[in-house]
Formats: structure tokens, sequence, C-alpha cells
């Protein structure tokens, strides 16, 4: 809808709610952008993306991103994207949308969130629920956890509609033992030499980041020398989501320090990094906190679990995978 707004030359707003949205309304961003270079390049005048990042978990945000986007109203309408809207705050979310309505005449909002009861009363809502970019292994795999299995917060998946093609590379699950170091079961699998090792093992099994030299054919007109392919999978391809605290996860833990050993690039997001790890502009595999990018994709998902208890939630992180899915958790 947003690129329909800026094709009829309208200012269109992506507003970020929470430290939770930033990442995911970033992309949104990024692609808004793109495509507004596309249209000029073609000679059209569309309009301009806004992003806007607030945090409702504070209340004066609320009422500041109301005098924001009702101040920048052109002849009476404004133009508002929400991603992962209100996931914390779903209360103060409403708030901010019936406060904007009565100061804005012609509002255009559309908001998007996986969770219930994030609208407010009587707006119009509708449920996507086909899981159209995730293989039917990974499907499986959020299937089996506790929020989407009871239903109330999250809707079921419905049937794909369409044929699947191919089942998907099977989920690779590392179990945290008894037999690996460290002082099980007190430290964690983000944090356990063996499992951490094998993750890594995994990934350069995949190729990721591997090139091949192809040897061109001698012409008069082409030259000898040799090119080469880009890789199938490069390693902003992948991300690491980690169940536990964003404070927990740093440069010190295994998983970290043992990546690097065996020459991948990793890096630790910090809040700074929300741009590139939302652009995937860095060739590195981004590590962070499952719940710090909800809303963003990647080819190959490494989840990094506290419990191997599948009623915990892990929705966040096996729902992000749009390929290969890794699972490293304790059992």
């Amino acid at each position: 809808m947003a690129i329909q707004w800026l094709r009829c030359g309208h200012h269109v707003y992506v507003v970020s709610t929470c430290i939770q949205s930033c990442a995911a309304c970033s992309m949104l961003y990024h692609l808004l952008l793109q495509t507004v270079n596309t249209q000029q390049s073609a000679g059209v005048s569309p309009g301009q993306p806004h992003l806007l990042d607030y945090d409702f978990s504070d209340k004066k945000e609320v009422e500041k991103a109301v005098n924001d986007l009702s101040s920048v109203t052109r002849r009476g309408s404004t133009y508002v994207i929400a991603d992962e809207a209100g996931p914390i705050h779903k209360k103060r979310f409403g708030t901010f949308c019936e406060k904007l309505l009565t100061r804005v005449p012609r509002l255009h909002l559309w908001a998007a969130n996986c969770f219930h009861g994030h609208a407010p009363a009587g707006w119009q809502v509708e449920y996507l629920t086909r899981p159209l970019r995730s293989p039917p292994t990974v499907v499986r795999e959020v299937d089996k956890d506790n929020i989407i299995r009871k239903g109330k917060s999250v809707r079921k998946y419905s049937k794909r509609g369409v044929p699947d093609h191919t089942d998907g590379p099977p989920v690779r699950q590392t179990c945290h033992e008894w037999s690996h170091s460290g002082d099980w079961p007190f430290n964690r699998p983000y944090d356990c030499v063996t499992c951490c090792r094998e993750v890594a093992s995994f990934l350069h099994s995949l190729r990721v980041g591997v090139t091949e030299n192809v040897h061109t054919i001698p012409t008069t007109i082409a030259s000898t020398s040799n090119r080469t392919t880009p890789p199938c999978l490069q390693w902003r391809d992948v991300l690491m989501l980690i169940e536990t605290s964003f404070s927990t996860i740093n440069d010190d833990i295994a998983i970290v320090k043992e990546l690097r050993e065996a020459g991948i690039p990793v890096r630790v997001m910090k809040d700074d990094d929300i741009e590139d790890v939302a652009t995937a502009h860095s060739d590195v595999v981004w590590v962070t906190e499952d719940k710090r990018v909800r809303g963003l994709e990647r080819k190959v998902v490494v989840c990094v679990r506290s419990s191997g208890n599948y009623t915990t939630n892990c929705l966040y992180s096996v729902s992000r995978c749009t390929s290969q899915l890794v699972i490293v958790s304790q059992f």
C-alpha cells in the first residue's frame, strides 16, 4: 500500500513504535527508497518516505508521535505505515491510532503485527495466515510453538494454497548435552564450545561465502583470465538469534568466538547497527537477541535456545527462516 501512496505523490511515514520494531521499519523504509529511486529514474515524481522512531514504553512518546504526524498533515491527509506495530504496548498503540484519527481528518494508516488485539475497536482487520515465505520443514517447527498451538494471540497457519515444489532442507538440530565441555547445565548452548563448533562446521558445509573459479574459453575477443561466480549463499544470508537478554550477548560468548575462530565473519548487533542489519549491508553473520529484530527474514537462521522445551516461545526466531533452519537447544 505504501508504494501505491508514493506513486500518487504522497509523503509516507514509516513509524516504529518500539525497539523491537526498529529493524523491520528500517528495512521497509529502505525498500520504499529503492522504489522512489526507480520511479525517479523513469521520469516519475513520486512522494517521499520518512522514517520515524518512537518508544511507546513512554506514554509521552505516544503524544509526541501524534503531534509530529498531525503537524505534517497535507490537505487534511496523512499516510502512515507501522510495521511490527505495538508488540509490547498494544494499549498505547491503540491510543496513538485513536488520537491521531481525531487530529487528522483523512487518516490513512496501515499497521502490521502477528499478534491479535492490537487494532482499536471498530478498525478493519485482515488476517494473513498462508505460510508463503518458509518451506514446509520450517512451518512444521513453527507449528510446535505454544503461541501458535493455543491460537489465542496468534492465528494458526492456514493451508498454503499452492503446491510445494520441495519440502525444504531438513532442520538441523544440535543438542547441548552432558558430555559437552563446560559446567553443564549451567552454561547455555550459546556458551558451549562443542555446540558452537558444530554450528560453525555446519555453516561451512553449506558453502556459505564460497565462490568457484570458472575458466573462460579463449577466443579472439575474450581473455584467458579467470572469473568468479557469486556464491549461492553469502554470510549476510545468515542470521543468528539467541533466546536470551540483549545485554548477555557480547564478543566474549563462545558462539561468537568459535565462529571467528572458524573464519566466519560475525558481528554482535549494537543499537547503532540496526540499519546495517535491516538492509544486510555488511556481508557478516549478525548475532542478536531473538526479539530485537522482529520481522526480518534470512535464508539461513540459527536459533539458539535456552531450553529444549518446545512449549517455550520460539515464534520470533524460527518463523524468520526462508530456507535452512538450525536449532541449538538444551535437552
